[in-house]
């Protein structure tokens, strides 16, 4: 029964293997060639060529030509820096490099925040305003169709921000929101102690836990991201604690983690709905175990349960959510939007790059057939189909479309983090270091988040290439979460600020195909090797000279 679990276990790990060495693979590749930039373009910049596609507006894709030759070069350094601190890292301990990483990440994150200054703004505006007028008994926000037809999904965030907004306003009236924006750096330490923690507890190897450490101090991406307010780090810290306890109960056996799996997957849910794909993913993986253990009866009641348990929970949390601002405002949630009209949206194009974000496969169509989701979704379908047969009909536009959609998302290696702090409200004036990072320095700054993303994807390539021959599908988890997240924004709308969250998880799992490397070729040993023979080769030399000059003076 144990070789038939570990057959199935081992062909499904292949296949989500194979997924991600082919999405991965091609995204280190063509960020060798090419880097993808945000920019806030005028229209006399603007470019429609076959080289380049750059539109005019606030939200614009430009696609940049890199210097091959120096990418190489760059990712060698990384690649050779990382070797060089191996023997060293491993001797770390898990607390001190918990306390460590959580320390530096909280105190770079406040300066940062402190220094963006950055007020909400644009969606994230409009959200944080329902919670602050939520936290003073004004429910009337509710009357907007932002929220009783089109989003109703961001009431889940407008509810922990306005328990927050609560909390602090016992302690001092609401001025500004900078205090979320400092809890921000808080919930990226406490996502960076669970993916050490779950790195820990899947690979057993103080290499790749350390390593994953060391890649965590040069996240700049993730820092400067703690200014923008939109439920992805509450939620992704939620997320992944519940992959932290999944992994924990299949390693323990323990029960008690199933409970609190459950309960953090459904709050990361309820807060955004965007981790649906964390869910999946982790049923995944709870439904092959609960395969594998078809004769232990106890286990596949367990699983079964869990699995149960973590579908039922989201669902659960979000209607209550619905339910209570709908009671206390008067106002029904009728009719929403339909889902099927997000992928209209990403199977067309949009000013800034295919499949962004363009309002008429939406509200549009949502507001001509007049809030009805039966009828929308229809015509919604109606238009996939059109689109579908267009690519079909030119495969080269076809290619050329998803291509450009697949890059102008997962290379945008700066993932929106710099341009939400220049393109959005302030409450004051910009600090120096965020000034000359959002001004003469953005170029600079860029180039690192380049140069550090190439490292990262190529690490995760690289470690799926290692893990399909593993025999644990857990190992996958990450991988997994990435390869759900990038096949839905395929599909769906894109945009290079939701890559943040995955991007942080592919952060985790680069540390795996280094470290692999590491232990396969002992580079370091390579080398020592190397020079110790050339010195023993110079050696010989000098002796075969001496016996030949003492020869001819004989």
């Amino acid at each position: 029964m144990t070789q038939k679990k570990n057959k199935f276990e081992s062909f499904v790990r292949i296949i989500v293997s194979l997924f991600a060495v082919f999405l991965m693979g091609v995204l280190s590749l063509a960020s060798l060639f090419s880097t993808t930039g945000m920019n806030r373009i005028e229209d006399w910049q603007a470019m429609d060529s076959v080289v380049n596609r750059i539109r005019p507006g606030i939200e614009s894709v430009w696609y940049y030509h890199d210097n091959i030759l120096g990418n190489l070069i760059w990712l060698a350094l990384g690649f050779f820096i990382c070797f060089l601190i191996m023997p060293v890292i491993q001797k770390w301990s898990l607390k001190k490099e918990i306390l460590f990483i959580m320390s530096w990440t909280v105190i770079l994150g406040i300066i940062w925040v402190v220094s963006s200054q950055v007020a909400p703004s644009e969606d994230s505006g409009t959200v944080m305003s329902a919670a602050v007028r939520a936290a003073q008994d004004d429910f009337t926000w509710m009357e907007m169709p932002y929220f009783s037809k089109f989003y109703p999904f961001q009431m889940g965030y407008v509810l922990f921000s306005e328990i927050l907004i609560r909390i602090h306003d016992l302690i001092e009236p609401t001025q500004t929101l900078m205090y979320l924006e400092v809890l921000n750096v808080f919930l990226l330490a406490g996502i960076y102690a669970g993916l050490l923690v779950l790195m820990d507890l899947l690979f057993a190897d103080k290499k790749i836990r350390a390593l994953t450490g060391i890649f965590m101090l040069f996240n700049t991406q993730a820092i400067i991201f703690c200014a923008f307010l939109y439920g992805i780090y509450p939620g992704l810290l939620f997320a992944v604690w519940a992959m932290v306890f999944e992994a924990a109960y299949f390693q323990t056996e323990k029960i008690r983690f199933i409970p609190l799996s459950a309960l953090c997957i459904a709050i990361a849910y309820t807060i955004k709905p965007n981790y649906l794909i964390c869910l999946i993913a982790m049923m995944i993986i709870a439904g092959v175990k609960c395969i594998g253990s078809l004769k232990n009866l106890k286990k596949m009641v367990i699983c079964g349960a869990y699995i149960i348990l973590s579908c039922l929970l989201p669902i659960c949390f979000t209607k209550a959510v619905y339910a209570r601002y709908s009671n206390i405002s008067g106002i029904e949630i009728g009719d929403t939007m339909p889902l099927v009209s997000y992928i209209v949206m990403g199977m067309n194009e949009a000013e800034n790059a295919p499949g962004w974000y363009t309002y008429w496969p939406t509200l549009t169509n949502f507001e001509v057939h007049n809030f009805k989701n039966k009828e929308s979704a229809e015509a919604s379908v109606e238009e996939i189909k059109k689109r579908l047969e267009i690519f079909s009909q030119d495969p080269i536009y076809r290619n050329e479309f998803f291509y450009r959609k697949f890059l102008s998302q997962w290379n945008e290696t700066s993932y929106q983090s710099i341009w939400n702090n220049q393109v959005r409200m302030q409450y004051k004036e910009k600090g120096k270091l965020a000034a000359w990072i959002c001004g003469d320095g953005e170029k600079k700054t860029k180039f690192f988040m380049d140069c550090y993303a190439q490292l990262i994807f190529w690490g995760v390539f690289i470690g799926c290439l290692f893990c399909m021959r593993k025999k644990s599908l857990m190992q996958m988890i990450l991988p997994l979460v990435v390869i759900g997240g990038m096949m839905y924004h395929l599909l769906s709308e894109s945009k290079s600020q939701y890559a943040m969250p995955y991007f942080i998880l592919m952060m985790g799992f680069s540390a795996v195909g280094i470290c692999g490397l590491y232990d396969k070729y002992q580079p370091l040993e390579y080398l020592k090797n190397m020079i110790k023979n050339r010195g023993k080769l110079h050696e010989g030399s000098d002796e075969i000279k001496q016996i030949s000059e003492s020869d001819s003076a004989a």
